[in-house]
């Protein structure tokens, strides 16, 4: 992967941190996306045979939204420059403000096509068992994105609500009235763009995705990161349970590295 630092400008930190969101293009070359594609689709068929939910939600209810597949990195080596990448890590690190930033994990989101139905309007940061705020996601589109096949919108300002208790992706639970937001304060901005493009959004900011109408499956690989010394809270995760972390520990650890640093 062509790891040179990307031109990101103090204007677009201003904006990251005032919105929770922030769209990057062309960040990845063709034929990077081309590479990324390849190592999905076998990671895929690979975890459906294994169906190891430790690596795969393939539950009822996340089915029928995408399919999920977690830490690519830890068996395939050749995306592995792509996950621990110091251009998207320092993308990350530099839009937080941090002294160092750590890999939380990787995961390919696939909505089929015809079948993917809309994500709900949630957070991100409810899921995750750390304490303080500021992790964040870098998604990354490896089909062009549209509001036809389920590209992201984002709530601008919405991060400043704070963690909120999680909703399921599933069900019709509505985030908004739990915010105490208003339908004038719901404008949702919408992420569409080329493959190869991506966006950054903070862990507290509603996303919110629609479903797949085309006949093409839409394909896109999310790496989240925080920043050195969060501590972990005790909640079950995937990725930690089999860890054995303390509350109040920090996240740290093989399966955490720094990948970039002031």
């Amino acid at each position: 992967m062509n790891n040179k630092e990307f031109p990101l400008t103090r204007e677009q930190v201003r904006f990251y941190r005032q919105n929770g969101y922030i769209q990057l293009h062309n960040v990845l070359s063709p034929q990077e996306v081309s590479e990324l594609r390849k190592i999905l689709t076998r990671a895929v068929k690979d975890r459906k045979k294994k169906f190891d939910p430790t690596q795969i939600q393939f539950t009822d209810d996340y089915q029928k939204v995408f399919t999920q597949v977690v830490n690519l990195w830890q068996d395939y080596e050749e995306i592995q420059p792509y996950i621990h990448s110091p251009k998207l890590a320092e993308i990350a690190r530099r839009l937080v403000g941090c002294r160092s930033i750590r890999l939380w994990h990787d995961h390919a989101l696939i909505k089929p096509g015809r079948d993917g139905v809309e994500t709900k309007w949630h957070q991100d940061f409810p899921y995750w068992p750390m304490n303080e705020p500021g992790a964040l996601s870098c998604w990354i589109a490896l089909d062009d994105v549209s509001e036809k096949n389920g590209c992201l919108s984002f709530i601008p300002g919405s991060h400043q609500k704070g963690r909120l208790k999680p909703v399921s992706l599933t069900n019709r639970q509505n985030i908004f009235r739990q915010a105490g937001m208003k339908k004038r304060d719901i404008q949702p901005v919408a992420m569409e763009m080329k493959a190869g493009s991506c966006t950054f959004h903070d862990g507290n900011t509603f996303h919110y995705a629609g479903g797949n109408t085309t006949s093409r499956p839409r394909r896109a690989l999310a790496i989240i990161y925080f920043p050195s010394g969060t501590t972990y809270n005790g909640a079950p995760h995937v990725v930690t349970d089999d860890l054995g972390f303390e509350v109040g520990a920090k996240l740290q650890g093989p399966r955490f590295p720094v990948l970039a640093k002031k």
